[in-house]
């Protein structure tokens, strides 16, 4: 690992940072005064506006990153296949609203689906753009980008959260969010089509993209799948908690996982174009990531009920039961999203893809019939499907170049150590203090503690990687 590559990270780090911060304040604020149903509603629209933005957002344009030169007339081609798509997918989401609105039955879904779906025109009008800022790895640019547009979408909601306006106010946010994202994005990047691509052109958008769309479609499925089910087979309370859960469980992912994942997708597909091998920084960035993320979920899931009384409320309580559930699936997932970049970067797509497709398919019957016993069961049922998913998608991202079994879990066994070591420290002190103080006095020791216990885990039980990690800061390329 050089030098640039931990810049980079830093950057990306740092905006995520900003980003979260940022999100979790107006996140919890907005969550307080718009209530649980509310907050339910809106995550019933976003479920299908997600849907939208997926099949847009980083599908055909990761060919843009990938691929070793670019052939003339690519980009072109590719900016009007992604606006194309992106007008398709908004008129299609006007159109199925009402009936989306009839399957929940909540007939409020309908017109905050039908608000929201154009913002989807942005991330059509910038997908080129974002990916060659990836591709040239202008990560400070991405990061400024990132939480200024944050920053923005979050006064708005918080302003319109204030003004009465509920449900509307996240949609806005998201609206305001992509649209100040897209725009800095088109003018960071300094490109535009110049020109109509021609018919031969087309040709060129073949190949990574029709494969990642699927990808994101699964893996938007994925997601999705408890929300849909809990807005069928429950009621907007039980959508607003486990939104909230899920929520809490994307932030800390995104802090621990999408800086290292962001990074390295560049940073594999540029060291395959030079030396064609990969697995070696594979296995060291499953390593790191599952070191942040095992021992950040291991953490919340520990402090989840004084946390969410702290913050949220006694209203918000239900969030805190499943918690631990979907912090033990976060922690699966993390690993995974490497492993998403890590084929995607080698070009080793297809296979991962029909591992994902097995994931959905379980998943659907399984949280389906999960959600109609509560929210509960439907957590436990995500943690369930997280689990068998695993074995298929390492087994794929194994078998790219080789890595067995031994060598792929050996690099997992420490930082697992550690994070239970740290859990265990948190959950007596927890024990201890509980009844004795307040959430604040216990979710700040808490944190403080599992910090300090975490820090000496890593110096004791993983000497090399500590040295690793602070030459990654000190050496040069």
């Amino acid at each position: 690992m050089s030098r640039p590559f931990s810049i980079n990270v830093a950057w990306i780090a740092a905006s995520s940072l900003v980003e979260n911060v940022t999100s979790i304040l107006i996140f919890f604020l907005v969550a307080r005064i718009v209530g649980t149903e509310a907050f339910g509603i809106a995550a019933m629209a976003f479920a299908f506006l997600f849907l939208g933005e997926f099949l847009v957002r980083d599908t055909v344009t990761e060919a843009i990153i990938e691929r070793q030169t670019l052939e003339e007339g690519r980009l072109e081609a590719t900016f009007a296949v992604l606006f194309g798509v992106a007008l398709l997918v908004v008129l299609t989401l006007c159109l199925l609203a009402p009936l989306i609105a009839r399957l929940y039955g909540e007939p409020d879904v309908a017109p905050l689906l039908m608000a929201g779906s154009p913002a989807i025109l942005f991330i059509g009008a910038s997908g080129v753009s974002t990916a060659l800022l990836r591709r040239g790895q202008e990560f400070r640019t991405l990061a400024i980008r990132d939480a200024l547009a944050v920053v923005v979408g979050g006064l708005v909601c918080l302003a319109l959260a204030l003004g009465g306006f509920g449900a509307w106010s996240l949609i806005a946010q998201r609206a305001v969010q992509v649209g100040t994202s897209a725009t800095l994005s088109i003018v960071a990047a300094g490109w535009v089509p110049r020109r109509v691509p021609a018919k031969s052109e087309f040709a060129l958008v073949r190949g990574l993209g029709p494969s990642v769309v699927l990808l994101r479609t699964t893996s938007l499925i994925i997601t999705q799948t408890p929300t849909v089910a809990l807005g069928y087979f429950a009621n907007p309370v039980a959508v607003g908690l486990y939104a909230l859960a899920f929520r809490l469980v994307e932030i800390v992912s995104r802090l621990a996982v999408f800086p290292l994942r962001g990074v390295a997708q560049s940073a594999l597909a540029d060291l395959r174009r030079r030396t064609g091998v990969t697995a070696h920084f594979f296995l060291d960035v499953t390593q790191i990531t599952a070191l942040l993320s095992f021992t950040a979920f291991a953490g919340l899931a520990v402090i989840a009920k004084p946390a969410v009384l702290l913050v949220i409320g006694p209203d918000w309580i239900g969030a805190a039961e499943i918690l631990p559930y979907l912090c033990f699936a976060g922690a699966v997932n993390s690993l995974v999203a490497i492993q998403e970049a890590y084929v995607l970067s080698i070009d080793y797509l297809r296979r991962f893809l029909y591992a994902g497709m097995i994931e959905a398919a379980i998943g659907i019957p399984l949280i389906a019939v999960a959600a109609t016993y509560g929210l509960t069961a439907a957590a436990a049922a995500v943690l369930a499907r997280s689990l068998i998913a695993f074995y298929f998608r390492t087994r794929v991202a194994r078998a790219a170049e080789v890595i067995s079994w031994s060598r792929y879990l050996s690099n997992l066994a420490t930082p697992f150590v550690v994070a239970v070591g740290m859990a265990l420290a948190v959950g007596l002190w927890g024990e201890v203090v509980d009844g004795h103080a307040g959430d604040l006095v216990v979710v700040a020791t808490s944190i403080l503690l599992g910090t300090v216990c975490a820090v000496g885990l890593v110096v004791v039980v993983m000497p090399d990687t500590a040295t690793r990690l602070l030459n990654l800061v000190r050496r040069r390329e």
